[in-house]
């Protein structure tokens, strides 16, 4: 796991001082070791370099040290990531005669793209980021994995590219200019986060999972640069599994989990997983206990509010599987002390991503570089209040549309509590695609309140159908199940939960691995009828049934809780302070484009009626303006 980053183009000043500055922004990511390989421009191709900041984890020796070359210099490679089955393609490799100097899997990579090329990016099981140079043609290939767990950054010019794993290394350059993006602003609002590939950052890009780009030199010293999509039908959830029943499935399923965890579980360092007590987190810790003799440390963070606190049955697990727990405990202060560090933390700002801060800190400090997470597993197995919600709205979108629109604009009038309640009329006056379903489910702000927000007419309120569409392509309204987790896992898991883990565990150096985001398990499950996640009555019933008897059952048939602080008190409480100081700056909003009284009066409101307002809206404002200042970004 690394950093990674790099400058191509001719008319650059001082190159090497800049990339030099993105090395250091990223030193986070890799304090084991540093690299760079400088390639002077000469006839029709442009000066380049590559930057590396090493995190070991696979082969700690020199060998692994990048930027990495083949043998005759031709090709060099910057790589951040893992890949999983390094070692059968190495088999594979040296069937055709490579022979090998390092025992990592970058090299396994580099002689990969070297005899595949981009058809490279199929054989992959793993999470990356990575990009080769061709020293004879002077061409760049820019590739992210499958489903966008490892994050890469670019801005480009006509005559000049830059890219790396972090928006802030991005920025140390010196050449983006620190200018808010309106639609990277009208993303955040409408999300809490950035939805890719826009950036809270005028053209600043975020490369889509499953994507890649060429780099190749032009005429007079241009670039032309191409981004293709690798990614199969696999996340159109239209296959079905031909003759293969639910028993067939289970079974199936089973053993495929064992393999991604055990896959996921191949380290040089020390290793261990979160625990938060939730199913997901569990079916890891047991799963960990099928596949390996080793007895892993398991982290749980712990709050003093009962409703929040998962650790009675994170203890529970430990005990079954005989795990070395750790528990830590988070309370008012705690959060408070760390908060500007967490903020600053985040590469762009997140309504999410605190939780992992702390508990990615304490794994950290334990001695642990790799920890193991249940991310991933409400996606795929429909752990998700969206998922029932939608086939609720599939059958009322039945009903006349008049009629709808007649008792959602009553129910607004009479029965408007909430935020809960303003999304169920939302969604009664929809036309019940899944993918609205999703879209609704997950908003922050409806496009209707995020216009009063703003200091001026943007122009970016289209975003939101944008964006919806985006999330549809390709979906089949007759498995609606898993058409929605196709939206949680190009919206939600993709531009929030996977940014926010990376870099909230980078931040402490931490390599966090996800197994149920494993290619091969994403593909497969989306394959089974959405029905059987559903049916039974029990939560993530297909996941509980290939785990068989692995669970604790007062852990295994509780209700979904949610790895959530207690922000609602804490906001009125400790954090109030904090948040009441920052909204009274009327000149920091009013430069990031927003209305200073509008941010005040949510505030307001949600002192007033927190349940009503919810406590993630005026969260989200706060880390906005908070990070806005602390980097210096307006519009």
């Amino acid at each position: 796991m690394c950093g990674i980053a790099g400058i191509i183009g001719n008319q650059l000043p001082d190159v090497e001082h800049r990339l030099a500055c993105m090395s250091s922004a990223l030193i986070h990511r890799g304090p084991d070791d540093a690299g760079v390989s400088l390639w002077p421009e000469r006839e029709n191709i442009p000066y380049a370099a590559f930057a590396h900041r090493r995190l070991s984890i696979i082969d700690l020796s020199e060998a692994g040290h990048q930027p990495m070359s083949t043998p005759d210099g031709r090709f060099s490679i910057i790589f951040n990531g893992e890949i999983y089955n390094y070692r059968t393609l190495r088999k594979e490799l040296e069937t055709e005669g490579v022979r090998f100097i390092s025992n990592t899997d970058t090299e396994v990579l580099l002689q990969l793209y070297v005899r595949r090329g981009a058809e490279c990016l199929r054989w992959l099981r793993g999470m990356f980021a990575f990009a080769v140079r061709n020293s004879e043609t002077g061409e760049i290939f820019i590739a992210r994995d499958h489903l966008g767990i490892k994050p890469l950054y670019y801005y480009q010019t006509e005559k000049s590219f830059i890219f790396a794993s972090e928006v802030r290394a991005l920025l140390a350059s010196g050449i983006v200019p620190r200018r808010l993006s309106r639609a990277g602003l009208i993303s955040y609002l409408q999300n809490g986060s950035v939805a890719s590939p826009e950036t809270i950052i005028e053209d600043i890009r975020l490369l889509r999972p499953g994507h890649y780009l060429t780099i190749t030199p032009g005429a007079n010293c241009t670039l032309g640069v191409r981004e293709v999509s690798y990614t199969e039908e696999w996340l159109k959830s239209e296959a079905t599994l031909s003759g293969l029943d639910r028993t067939s499935a289970v079974e199936a399923l089973s053993e495929a989990l064992k393999e991604s965890v055990r896959l996921h579980l191949v380290s040089d360092v020390p290793l261990g997983p979160f625990l938060s007590g939730g199913i997901d987190s569990s079916a890891i810790v047991a799963l960990m206990s099928q596949v390996s003799d080793a007895r892993p440390k398991t982290f749980s963070v712990v709050f003093a509010e009962k409703r929040f606190s998962e650790a009675v049955h994170a203890r529970r697990v430990a005990q079954k599987f005989d795990t070395e727990h750790h528990e830590i405990h988070l309370g008012e202060q705690q959060l408070f002390d760390m908060l500007p560090a967490a903020i600053a933390a985040e590469d762009q700002p997140t309504m999410d991503g605190i939780n992992t801060y702390v508990v990615s800190k304490a794994v950290r400090d334990a001695g642990i570089t790799v920890a193991l997470s249940g991310l991933g597993g409400d996606e795929l197995f429909a752990g998700y209040p969206t998922f029932r919600r939608a086939l609720r709205l599939q059958s009322v979108a039945r009903f006349p549309g008049s009629l709808r629109q007649g008792i959602s604009s009553l129910g607004e009038r009479v029965w408007n509590r909430s935020v809960q309640h303003k999304k169920l009329w939302q969604l009664l006056a929809s036309d019940g695609s899944p993918g609205l379903a999703y879209s609704v489910s997950r908003q922050l702000f409806p496009v209707h309140e995020v216009e009063p927000l703003l200091s001026e007419s943007l122009g970016f309120i289209h975003a939101a159908s944008i964006n919806l569409a985006a999330l549809e392509e390709g979906l089949s309204e007759d498995d609606p199940i898993n058409a929605v987790s196709v939206c949680e896992l190009r919206g939600y898991m993709a531009n929030t939960l996977l940014r926010d883990t990376d870099c909230m565990s980078m931040a402490h150096s931490l390599e966090v691995r996800v197994p149920f985001v494993d290619v091969e398990i994403v593909r497969f499950v989306l394959s089974l009828p959405g029905a059987w996640k559903l049916n039974g009555g029990r939560p993530k019933p297909l996941l509980q049934d290939a785990l068989g008897d692995l669970l604790p059952p007062e852990v295994a048939h509780r209700p979904k809780m949610g790895f959530t602080l207690p922000f609602e008190e804490w906001m009125q409480s400790k954090l109030r302070d904090e948040i009441e100081t920052t909204f009274a700056d009327d000149s920091h909003f009013k430069s990031i484009g927003l209305q200073s009284n509008a941010v005040r009066e949510i505030w307001r409101q949600f002192l007033r009626a927190p349940r009503a307002v919810g406590w993630s809206r005026p969260w989200a404002l706060y880390v906005l303006g908070r990070w806005c200042a602390q980097h210096q970004v307006t519009l």
